[in-house]
């Protein structure tokens, strides 16, 4: 269950490729019959409080053609780590992309975006605060220390 994004519904998104897709903002260009149009990465997952009926912005009709990535700049680190209760092909318990761009040996800008806590891909804000607006229930509070602890090791990695 999630630990951010919670209002009524509990649920996590499962991808490991779409927190890494906000975290390098990627933008999605969408076709249909009434014609093209690009949303970013970001703005594409919508939260059960917002429609609990729709996980995307896709109207009907609509489908995904092209991911589009910005070029990365002469500096940047990136990597994206989870952790799991069993194997490889196992879902998030908690994860983190992060995407850091470097200048003089200090960062100069950082996107970070959680996994397995929210039912969207959940952007960070600010890495030192990164769970002050956690909301755990009784039996997921783990995840508040999990993903603290993910989002340090992947920082470490990175520096």
């Amino acid at each position: 269950h999630c630990i951010f994004g919670g209002d009524g519904c509990y649920i996590v998104h499962p991808s490991d490729t779409a927190p890494t897709l906000v975290a390098l903002d990627a933008s999605f260009r969408l076709v249909s019959r009434r014609g093209d149009r690009t949303v970013p990465a970001e703005s594409f997952f919508v939260l059960p409080a917002d429609d609990v009926q729709r996980e995307t912005v896709l109207q009907p009709g609509e489908l995904l053609a092209e991911v589009l990535l910005p070029p990365p700049g002469r500096n940047v680190n990136s990597t994206y780590r989870k952790v799991r209760a069993r194997g490889t092909w196992d879902f998030a318990l908690a994860g983190v992309a992060a995407v850091l761009e470097m200048g003089d040996g200090r960062v100069d800008s950082a996107r970070l975006v959680l996994s397995g806590v929210a039912p969207i891909p959940w952007r960070a804000v600010e890495a030192q605060a990164c769970v002050a607006d956690a909301r755990p229930m009784p039996y997921n509070g783990y995840k508040v220390d999990l993903v603290r602890g993910v989002v340090q090791e992947t920082l470490e990695s990175l520096a």
